[in-house]
């Protein structure tokens, strides 16, 4: 099954591993250069291991989209969309990286 997302370049210590994603569309807002993506479960943790130190996190969803796929440096959790109260933990451990409560919207594309 495969997952999408955005994925900010800016983020990765490697943009190389994006020419290994089915990339569905590339735009820029301000500095950041983003990449909207189709990924296997695989893909999606390689990202996470090009993610830059700091503040940085990356998520993905399945086609129903409720499942998502909280992706940090180190550390990765799977949320229910529609149920904030799985996202505690995600929060708590973006917080702890120095991610601001409001940028830990994991938003989706409706």
């Amino acid at each position: 099954r495969m997952l999408e997302g955005t994925v900010i370049e800016n983020s990765l210590d490697n943009s190389g591993i994006l020419e290994d994603f089915e990339v569905t569309k590339s735009w820029r807002e301000g500095d950041w250069k983003l990449h909207r993506v189709r990924v296997t479960r695989e893909q999606a943790q390689q990202v996470s291991e090009h993610l830059v130190g700091g503040p940085w996190y990356v998520h993905f969803w399945k086609e129903n989209k409720n499942d998502v796929l909280v992706i940090f440096k180190n550390k990765e959790f799977w949320i229910e969309f529609d149920d904030q109260n799985t996202w505690v933990e995600a929060i708590k451990y973006g917080q702890s990286m120095g991610i601001h409560k409001e940028q830990l919207d994991f938003l989706i594309d409706q």
